[in-house]
């Protein structure tokens, strides 16, 4: 059983540590920039840039370390060197210092996370796949939900330097917990050859590229998954807007709608944990992303009387599509690639994904200046719900003959 499986266990506290003290920071970052030391518009929309720019530069090449390194090591360092990123952070004299910091601590994260995909994939045995991602996807919807929560509390109460002090412990425990686990599990499971080692480089990049384009499960689920992200990246960043005009003198309420999708995203994570393995892909995938446009489509329909019950629900629906998208999209791209190359795939997928995350919020900022908040949710939502009901209306021709067979049901965890 999966709860047996030392190594994963102790793999899945150290991520568990490492996402709540990336959302506690966070937050201790925004406030220091925007509320402590008053940086103008243009300082603070140089944030996500930094945060996203890193994954674009290096994660592909990232992912090919993953595959010829080994894994466990690299998750420590990166750990490391994010804890003492942080704690430069404390000290930062400037806004431009402190955006560069960030910028660096967000490369080594680009290195982390195709490790800890194919490190996954290397100790967890196939049939527990689907139970380790929905424990991933897990406690990142908890991380999601608590940490912004209780980082924003800290640095109000105290100081944002408390929290950023929280999260380097956080880096430090995650590697120390890593330590415990056998190096062999690390393992490369594909040696490379000690010669050539930058054409090497080159090929395995063109083959990471080759087996994503060869496979259409997963050219398939990564384009539905992309979709998905897209939508949410387009207006996720506008619901202040959206919400100041229907609902003026309720702020807080942001906060209520953005717990309803991560409460959401973690009942359908649990809900996953029921299955022993999903080979419904089309309906995976297009039901999250036709919840997610269901979410926004309903969104751009509030009005300033609309009641409260009726936008926690639409807000839930729309979190349990983000948790069938991000959960299955990570069981997808471990069950469907060969251990030696999920590093490789995953360094793509986050790079396609960081490239998103540029592009998506700054057209959503277009489009809502030119229609209007209400009307370019409703657009923008009723778009990416139609594309999910086409991917689940036609699953049987977009992935194949994978969402012919029953899934199974697992009985224990």
């Amino acid at each position: 059983m999966l709860r047996k499986n030392r190594s994963f266990a102790k793999m899945f506290v150290a991520y568990g540590l490492s996402a709540f003290g990336d959302y506690f920071d966070f937050m201790a970052v925004t406030i220091l920039l925007g509320f402590i030391w008053k940086a103008d518009a243009m300082t603070i929309a140089l944030l996500p840039l930094c945060f996203a720019v890193p994954g674009i530069a290096f994660s592909q090449f990232a992912g090919i370390l993953a595959d010829r390194w080994n894994k466990r090591n690299l998750m420590i360092a990166t750990d490391l060197l994010r804890s003492g990123i942080t704690v430069m952070l404390i000290f930062a004299p400037t806004a431009g210092v402190l955006l560069g910091l960030i910028a660096i601590r967000s490369t080594a994260r680009v290195f982390h996370f195709p490790a800890q995909q194919s490190m996954t994939r290397a100790v967890v045995a196939p049939d527990q796949l689907l139970q380790a991602t929905s424990l991933n996807g897990a406690v990142f919807q908890l991380s999601k939900i608590f940490g912004p929560l209780l980082g924003a509390s800290a640095a109000s109460a105290f100081s944002p330097s408390v929290s950023m002090a929280v999260n380097a412990i956080c880096y430090v425990v995650s590697a120390f917990l890593l330590l415990l686990v056998p190096v062999a599990d690390g393992r490369v499971l594909a040696p490379a050859s000690p010669t050539r080692e930058k054409v090497r480089l080159r090929d395995e990049w063109r083959d990471g590229w080759r087996f994503l384009w060869n496979s259409r499960t997963l050219r398939m689920s990564l384009l539905f998954s992309l979709i998905g992200l897209a939508g949410i990246q387009m207006i996720d960043a506008q619901f202040a807007v959206l919400f100041r005009e229907i609902a003026p003198e309720q702020p807080d309420l942001i906060g209520w709608l953005v717990t309803a999708i991560g409460a959401g995203g973690l009942a359908s994570v649990t809900w996953l944990r029921r299955y022993q393995e999903l080979t419904a892909y089309g309906r995976l995938l297009g039901g999250g992303v036709a919840l997610i446009g269901l979410m926004f489509a309903g969104a751009g329909t509030f009005q300033q009387d609309s009641p409260l019950w009726l936008m926690l629900l639409v807000f839930f629906i729309g979190g349990i599509g983000t948790g069938f998208t991000s959960s299955g999209m990570n069981y997808i791209l471990q069950k469907e690639t060969p251990p030696e190359a999920v590093g490789r795939v995953s360094g793509i997928f986050d790079s396609l994904s960081s490239i998103i995350f540029v592009i998506a919020p700054l057209s959503g900022g277009m489009l809502i200046g030119l229609m209007g908040a209400s009307r370019t949710f409703l657009i923008v939502g009723l778009a990416v719900g139609i594309i999910g009901f086409v991917g689940i209306v036609l699953r049987r021709q977009m992935w194949g003959k994978t969402d012919t067979r029953k899934p199974e049901v697992s009985s224990t965890a």
